[in-house]
């Protein structure tokens, strides 16, 4: 396995920040860290595992923010190589504990609180893959989480850094919780997090496609993914949930939740909530 990154760096107007970081997410990117930020702009770093991908991503981001109406955004971008050593100090250097919803923080290692803070504590050390809590996606899902989860069974699809799987877990001791990623080196990642939360009874963790788990049904399926590969996966997603279950999607773009709603529809969903956050949308669905 290499221990050799691509980064693309980007400066740019702080309105395209989210924009900027879909358009990495689609175009390959496992993780993106916030390098700097002033009130009118912010440098992102988005490692790739090939340069192809990289350099692919370099020439065509100006071009794809001017068509989602950035056209002045993009002030410099730059492709780079970084060991993997350097690229995880990055991620310490800009990683602080979070408050999020009524009753969690998700905090790593060396920034957890020195005594109770009156909070359920998520301790996620992010590694090489996505989802530290400070994403508004990640944010919207454990909200939703906190706001719906009830026990029983819950299956996290895209788990990332395992962090939607040990804050239902935490929130609901001793239901059955499963995450699933594509990505083995995400799983690897989520499997630490889930040992340093003292999770391994609770949480089962598989590398795959959610179809695996045909003929397997869970109270709450959560997918953090795209809208279009949302969209792609939906009759699994459907396949997964039980007859009186919820569906919550996010990392779905705002200018794009009516195609999600509609395959949900489609599927004999009800929609049941909906909420923004920047550029972004979460969807509560229920199939009873």
């Amino acid at each position: 396995m290499s221990n050799e990154w691509w980064l693309v760096t980007l400066t740019l107007e702080t309105s395209a920040e989210e924009m900027a970081s879909a358009i990495l997410f689609d175009h390959g990117s496992t993780g993106i860290v916030t390098l700097h930020e002033s009130p009118d702009s912010v440098t992102l770093a988005a490692y790739f595992n090939e340069r192809s991908a990289a350099q692919h991503t370099a020439q065509s981001i100006a071009s794809e923010l001017s068509l989602t109406g950035h056209p002045t955004a993009l002030r410099d971008c730059i492709v780079s190589s970084v060991v993997e050593e350097d690229w995880l100090q990055k991620w310490k250097e800009g990683f602080e504990a979070v408050q999020i919803g009524e009753s969690l923080m998700v905090a790593p290692s060396w920034r957890l609180p020195k005594e109770d803070c009156g909070r359920i504590v998520i301790q996620i050390d992010p590694g090489m893959a996505f989802g530290t809590g400070t994403h508004e996606t990640t944010r919207l899902c454990l909200e939703s989480i906190e706001r719906h989860w009830r026990g029983g069974s819950l299956l996290d699809i895209g788990t990332g850094t395992g962090i939607l799987a040990i804050g239902a877990a935490l929130l609901q001791p001793g239901a059955r919780v499963v995450g699933i990623d594509i990505d083995p080196r995400a799983v690897e990642v989520a499997r630490e997090n889930v040992e340093i939360n003292n999770l391994a009874s609770q949480i089962d963790l598989r590398v795959g496609q959610p179809q695996i788990l045909a003929g397997n049904y869970f109270d709450v399926v959560v997918a953090n993914l795209t809208a279009e590969v949302i969209v792609d996966l939906m009759p699994d997603l459907v396949g997964c949930v039980s007859n009186t279950g919820l569906m919550i999607l996010s990392g779905i773009l705002s200018i794009l939740v009516s195609e999600v709603e509609a395959a949900l529809i489609s599927a004999g969903f009800t929609i049941i909530e909906r909420k923004k956050a920047g550029e972004w949308t979460i969807l509560v669905a229920s199939n009873f």
